[in-house]
């Protein structure tokens, strides 16, 4: 009997029983896993499970879905938060394919910021000979530009997501390899990999008839689910940056410029002064911070607010003159609704943005359908280690309005050797982070870096939740005269450059904040040491202050699962595969016996690393007896 012929859960079975014949290890939670999923997809139902580092959750999710796809030929479509995932789940797929002996369509969708647009490379082409090449090489149908080498300032001007323009009159349309891509995931049954934020644009279009996939999917996969909420967030919110509103107003008003000139002029005086206020008081709140902010509190003082008014007053005049709805007038008004949060974000220069408080009915409502099954998966969903696996799961579920009869899944822990291969150190001999004596903690917290790096010789990444600490740190140990080459993250595209330096010099030493706590991977001897420099308690900004305000008791029910999920991200970038050895720093006295904390034992619990010692003799002897290991090995 053919493969495709038996049920699902049983040809998901057989699968995994020839595992060793495809080159596979069989392991028990991946096998757990996949039948789990399989169930999901012949109920069409829809699940939520943890999977720890070295289960193979891509393998788990990747059998059943692929075997499904035959069996109903309905589109599936599997997204996740990073290229790099991305990018191994295509060869994961073909590689399952090869083994169960099938061929179907697989279509990586890339984001149109990684594809470039013929017409604006057109438009540089005389600048210089990068452009040029660019242009070139573009219109032979290298448009992707993981195929390009290209500096960021270049591709800032070329990629697609930095034109702003339509593409229905473009007379590269024919050419263009997203405009093709995104042709082929709408029409054919195909395997679907994309980043999270187009799945999200799909749901959040679909119900009109302008979704980006087909209508007929049958399954979907998110993995890395922990960034979904965000996701949905951003796709939720209207935002508008300053240069936005300015050309609004200029273009509705182009025709109309000699009758209008005196308060157009008027009119942009206020935006720029009122963007001058954003732009100082969100340095103000930054430079206030102990850790880094992405968003920022929207707080006009009252010469501020009078001056919006007056601005809303001209915006509405032009609307009436122009009979044209200005979109930025809008937003502002919608601020006014205490329905809505409001804040300010700079990342690409700053921004109002606006979104409804609580989205969550919406996000249940669009994430899970009676027709179809949706998987979330990553290796940090639950934020606490005991309690019903709904108490475990619960932070993540309340984010995502889950329905309440959707199944949930034991966590399915790492195969690793955790408790021969690691061992955590608390440090129970630092005052307590606290804004007040903040240069304090970072001058003591250097000794004890210094002693933990004599230990390992190095080998090290150490994660920061600011940049300012980060670069504090970098600064005291390259003028400190220690024997190991010391790095520090890079914000370019030499970012993977600098990591595979890491990689060859063994005994360096990596500062990171921000995606090193999740988006980086590297296996052996060179990773020996993660020190976490703080607890990484989200810092307060607005919608963070919104979810605390819902809570009963702020602190346990918001506070400590974000710290602690993202506290799992940090330490596993330790033990990478089943060869690596090492050991978790935590300087934070939080997490020692010294200060008994309310969340001490949620947080070290949470870890996979039973072996824990504040005395660092104790993690001298371990460090010495892995090292011998080594040796005999």
């Amino acid at each position: 009997m053919k493969i495709m012929e038996l049920p699902l859960d049983t040809a998901v079975s057989r699968f995994f029983d020839e595992a060793e014949r495809n080159g596979l290890e069989r392991r028990q939670g991946q096998v757990e896993m996949s039948q789990e999923i399989a169930q999901a997809i012949m109920n069409k139902s829809s699940l939520i499970v943890e999977a720890e580092v070295g289960i193979g959750k891509s393998i788990a999710y990747l059998v059943p879905i692929v075997q499904q796809f035959f069996r109903d030929r309905r589109q599936v479509v599997i997204a996740t938060s990073t290229i790099a995932l991305q990018e191994q789940l295509e060869r994961d797929v073909h590689n399952v394919l090869k083994m169960i002996g099938v061929k179907a369509k697989v279509e990586g969708a890339k984001g149109m910021k990684n594809y470039i647009c013929l017409r604006e490379a057109r438009k540089h082409r005389k600048e210089n000979e990068e452009f040029a090449a660019l242009f070139e090489l573009a219109l032979r149908g290298v448009q992707r530009k993981s195929a390009l080498s290209v500096t960021d300032r270049a591709w800032d001007k070329v990629c697609i997501n930095s034109v702003g323009q339509k593409c229905d009159d473009c007379k590269y349309r024919g050419r263009c390899e997203y405009l093709q891509m995104r042709e082929r995931i709408r029409c054919n049954d195909s395997i679907v990999i994309c980043n999270q934020n187009m799945l999200v644009s799909h749901l959040l279009n679909m119900e009109s008839g302008r979704g980006i996939f087909k209508g007929n999917l049958s399954t979907i996969v998110v993995d890395e689910a922990h960034n979904l909420e965000s996701k949905f967030r951003d796709a939720f919110t209207n935002s508008f940056s300053q240069r936005e509103i300015s050309r609004e107003i200029m273009k509705v008003t182009s025709n109309r410029k000699n009758t209008m000139s005196r308060l157009i002029i008027e009119t942009i005086k206020m935006i720029d002064a009122f963007f001058n206020f954003l732009k100082n008081d969100i340095s103000q709140q930054q430079a206030a911070a102990d850790a880094d902010m992405k968003t920022f509190y929207y707080r006009p003082s009252l010469e501020i607010k009078k001056l919006v008014l007056k601005l809303r007053s001209n915006m509405k005049e032009i609307e009436m003159r122009t009979n044209r709805r200005l979109h930025s007038l809008q937003t502002l008004r919608d601020s006014e609704n205490n329905a809505n949060l409001v804040w300010l974000s700079n990342e690409h220069g700053v921004r109002i943005n606006v979104c409804r408080k609580d989205i969550r009915r919406d996000i249940g409502r669009l994430l899970f359908s009676s027709s179809r099954s949706t998987i979330l998966t990553s290796a940090t969903l639950t934020s606490q280690n005991s309690g019903t696996l709904k108490d475990r799961y619960g932070y993540f579920m309340d984010s995502l309005g889950y329905p309440d009869d959707i199944c949930i899944s034991e966590p399915k822990k790492s195969p690793y050797n955790y408790d021969e291969h690691s061992m955590m150190y608390v440090s129970n001999k630092l005052p307590c982070p606290k804004r007040y004596n903040r240069n304090r903690y970072r001058q003591e917290a250097i000794a004890e870096i210094v002693r933990l790096l004599k230990i390992t010789h190095g080998k090290t990444l150490i994660l920061f939740t600011a940049k300012d600490d980060r670069d504090y740190v970098f600064g005291q140990l390259t003028s400190a005269g220690l024997p190991y080459k010391i790095m520090i993250q890079s914000s370019d595209s030499s970012q993977e450059q600098r990591l595979e330096n890491f990689r060859k010099n063994v005994d360096s030493v990596i500062l990171g904040t921000g995606t090193y706590w999740e988006g980086i991977n590297v296996e052996g001897e060179s990773l020996s040491q993660v020190i976490i420099f703080k607890l990484p308690f989200p810092v307060p900004e607005p919608i963070m202050e919104y979810k605390m305000s819902k809570a009963e008791c702020p602190l346990l029910e918001v506070a400590v699962p974000e710290m602690v999920i993202k506290l799992k991200q940090g330490a596993g970038r330790l033990i990478r595969s089943a060869d690596d050895k090492g050991i978790v720093s935590i300087l934070d006295p939080r997490a020692s016996s010294r200060i008994k904390t309310a969340y001490r034992e949620d947080a070290l619990s949470s870890l996979p690393e039973n072996n824990t010692t504040e005395n660092i003799t104790e993690l001298k002897r371990f460090w010495r007896k892995i090292r011998e290991e080594n040796k005999n090995e």
